[in-house]
């Protein structure tokens, strides 16, 4: 047996049992290592989520009237009642006002809030935790486990954009602010990205529009941005895992 082999079957042995360990370990440490809480959280911006909704909508009329567009009419606090009956959460005031300002943009659009990231409507949020409940009740218990074990943490997540990939941006009704109710995810190397509040999400976007972080991409259809601008935008105003959860 060459090194090279014996190197990759004692790498597959520790993850094995790495594996196996975490298994073991039960539902509160499971949660702990893939879904940690952060530490550290910078202030919660002094505007309120009207202020800055309405600076948001301005941002986007001037900067990317395109994007504006693609907005949907936004619910009435009694159709938000009623999808977060039947979702099974309830959302914090801030996020209400979210779809109060608008339901999410359309299905067909090409455009995100930011880019690579399409903010859903509520139903469509409700439709996806409805769907993965179906499919992990219909699942083997073999499969049930691995799920509860790798992503159950994922059950209470309202996701509120999407990237096409199931990552993005969500909501955890199950925590508070200060736990980072709001965050960014990102399945590969489990990397998060917390808020303090959702007021500073909102800050930050409006940022991105008007310092041009953001700007429509060459064809006109997705939107383009400036990774290195977004980054120092977010480090002022959230709180990035240090190394995959």
């Amino acid at each position: 047996m060459t090194r090279k082999w014996r190197i990759l079957i004692i790498v597959a042995a520790v993850a094995v049992g790495a594996m196996a360990a975490l298994i073991l370990a039960g539902p509160a440490l499971q949660r702990a290592f893939f879904y940690p809480k952060p530490h550290g959280l910078p202030p919660v911006v002094s505007q309120s989520v009207e202020q800055l909704l309405a600076h948001l909508q301005s941002a986007l009329d001037t900067n990317l009237p395109i994007v504006a567009q693609v907005l949907q009419p936004g619910l009435s606090e009694a159709q938000i009642s009623a999808q977060e009956a039947q979702g099974g959460f309830r959302l914090p005031g801030d996020l209400r006002a979210l779809y109060r300002w608008h339901n999410g943009m359309a299905t067909n659009a090409t455009l995100g809030l930011l880019p690579g990231q399409r903010f859903l409507s509520i139903e469509e949020c409700v439709g996806e935790r409805a769907m993965m409940r179906q499919q992990t009740g219909a699942a083997p218990s073999a499969q049930r486990t691995a799920f509860s074990v790798f992503a159950g943490h994922r059950r209470s997540w309202v996701h509120v954009l999407d990237d096409g990939a199931g990552d993005g941006y969500f909501y955890d009704p199950e925590r508070t602010e200060a736990e980072g109710a709001f965050f960014y995810y990102m399945a590969e190397g489990g990397y998060y990205v917390w808020f303090p509040s959702f007021r500073n999400f909102l800050s930050g976007v409006i940022e991105c529009y008007e310092s041009h972080c953001v700007r429509l991409s060459a064809d006109g259809r997705s939107l383009d941005s400036d990774a290195s601008g977004m980054e120092k935008i977010w480090q002022h105003l959230a709180k990035a895992s240090e190394s995959g959860g």
